[in-house]
């Protein structure tokens, strides 16, 4: 079972990434954003019981204090959403470090075929 990851930071904080995004849209194409946000999304291709994939999203990929995750999308109230991931066979550096983090996270490797794959928002 494939489940879909959303991991941003609280809305209250700054969001440095949303920043150089908008930032780079002004100088690159003269758009004045009013605000760009940026989503982390990690796709986890793996069939875990429903309380370790909880348990995975809040001990490992979301600080408590400064950021919010999800299973349901987190984007709300938006003109434009521009999701970039990578080509199939591009090798996903992040998405093989979380693959990690999980298996240690578990004790124990996860089955063949399982995967991990990450993407920005």
């Amino acid at each position: 079972m494939a489940v879909r990851l959303e991991i941003g930071w609280h809305p209250d904080l700054a969001d440095a990434a949303g920043e150089a995004v908008r930032r780079q849209a002004r100088e690159y194409f003269g758009l004045d954003l009013a605000a760009v946000r940026v989503l982390r999304v990690l796709m986890l291709d793996v069939d875990l019981p429903d309380d370790t994939v909880e348990a995975i999203r809040t001990d490992i990929f979301t600080h408590p204090t400064t950021q919010i995750s999800g299973f349901e999308p987190l984007a709300r109230d938006f003109h434009w959403a521009i999701w970039v991931g990578f080509k199939p066979g591009v090798r996903d550096t992040a998405g093989a470090v979380a693959r990690e983090a999980i298996e240690a996270y578990l004790g124990r490797p996860l089955p063949p075929g399982a995967a991990v794959y990450t993407s920005k928002l």
